[in-house]
């Protein structure tokens, strides 16, 4: 049963409409389903290194990472709204649907899954969490709850970037992509105000 419910808490963290669900999105609809799934993969990579350490510590590391959680905050809200204001920018600019694929990475694995672990507020979910599981004090019970933790967020992480890739794929009026890449631009670049005006 603790399985289960692992799996479904990491579906239900993924399935928030947040600002990396709004970046993976904007990775199908502006490079197609390669580079967004590596962005989705990212992510949910980053769910399991968070519920890894959640798993294995406790609340002791969910109370250390809230003594800077201030600055995490701010630093997360730096990152979201910079990148909003790139990407923004990117779809003032773009002329045509399909890039090199070299730039198509610019925003892959690597950027969400730093991105994700610079929000603090994920390690405090996944340790208050732990307290549900049955968790001996091996470090091979925290790695199997953590796996279940990913295969439960990739999935749907998965989706968000499959969902981008249809539209890309559908080669829509360049007008509907500019509209909808500005729009997921802007929502990041308001959860990441928002996020700074909320640590304040």
């Amino acid at each position: 049963m603790d399985e289960v419910r692992a799996f479904l808490f990491g579906a239900t963290i993924a399935a928030a409409m947040g600002p990396i669900a709004l970046l993976i999105f904007h990775n199908g609809v502006r490079y197609g389903a390669r580079p967004a799934l590596a962005s989705a993969t990212g992510v949910a990579a980053a769910d399991f290194v968070y519920a890894m350490l959640a798993f294995a510590a406790g609340s002791g590391m969910a109370s250390l990472i809230e003594r800077e959680q201030r600055l995490f905050a701010l630093a997360a809200s730096a990152v979201l709204t910079g990148i909003g204001v790139w990407l923004a920018w990117g779809a003032l600019h773009r002329r045509a649907v399909s890039v090199p694929d070299d730039q198509a990475r610019r925003i892959g694995f690597g950027g969400t899954f730093l991105l994700t672990l610079a929000n603090p507020l994920t390690i405090a979910l996944f340790a208050g969490f732990s307290g549900q599981l049955a968790l001996s004090e091996r470090w091979t019970d925290a790695l199997y709850f953590a796996a279940l933790i990913f295969a439960g967020s990739l999935p749907v992480q998965a989706c968000y970037a499959l969902f981008g890739a249809i539209l890309h794929r559908l080669k829509p009026d360049e007008r509907l992509v500019r509209a909808l890449n500005i729009a997921s631009s802007v929502g990041i670049i308001a959860f990441g105000a928002y996020g700074a005006i909320r640590s304040y």
